[in-house]
């Protein structure tokens, strides 16, 4: 019984010990990551920042920082704004990456909301330039009143049921004016 007792806490010592290293390692990873971000080395200290995130528990709140500060640098905003943000929740002003913190947010979120604009503006010039197949058929399903013929409108106290001012409550539109519609050049034919 005491060869087992023994060899129990031998076990547990050599399980504590490891668990000192590898914390002692990500920690160094951790600084290591914080110096190559702070040379420009994003990539590298990405790289470093990962495997801290894969297996440190729990994580220094510094990290949130670095790793947001990092993906910023990288182009990745979205991540930027979620990590920075969990910073400032963490620590708020009394961080000691508190107005850096600040700082690299509404760089990330500035940076974001430009993408946004741009990505949309592809996505509309993409619809303007696009010519949809209507597979031989000479009518499409009006997208506005779903083939119904009808838009119904909440009013103060009831539905009001009008025609769809692009299908003429007819509910179909002809192939040229479905491709119209798409692009967004399709005037409505009846107004209210």
């Amino acid at each position: 019984m005491t060869k087992n007792f023994i060899f129990l806490l031998a076990l547990l010592s050599l399980t504590a010990s490891r668990a000192q290293i590898l914390k002692t390692e990500l920690n160094r990873r951790m600084d290591v990551g914080r110096e190559m971000m702070f040379s420009g080395s994003y990539d590298s200290a990405d790289v470093q920042f990962t495997v801290v995130l894969k297996n440190m528990k729990p994580l220094p709140t510094e990290m949130a920082y670095f790793y947001g500060r990092n993906s910023y640098h990288l182009g990745n905003h979205k991540r930027a704004i979620n990590w920075l943000n969990k910073y400032i929740q963490l620590k708020g002003a009394r961080g000691i990456y508190y107005e850096k913190s600040v700082e690299y947010l509404q760089l990330a979120e500035d940076a974001y909301l430009e993408n946004q604009k741009l990505n949309a503006l592809e996505v509309s010039q993409d619809l303007a330039s696009s010519e949809f197949d209507c597979g031989g058929l000479s009518k499409m399903l009006c997208p506005v009143c779903n083939g119904s013929g009808v838009i119904i409108v909440q009013g103060t106290f009831d539905s009001l049921y009008k025609t769809c001012p692009y299908s003429l409550g007819e509910g179909f539109l002809s192939c040229d004016d479905y491709n119209l519609f798409m692009k967004g050049l399709l005037e409505p034919k009846l107004e209210d």
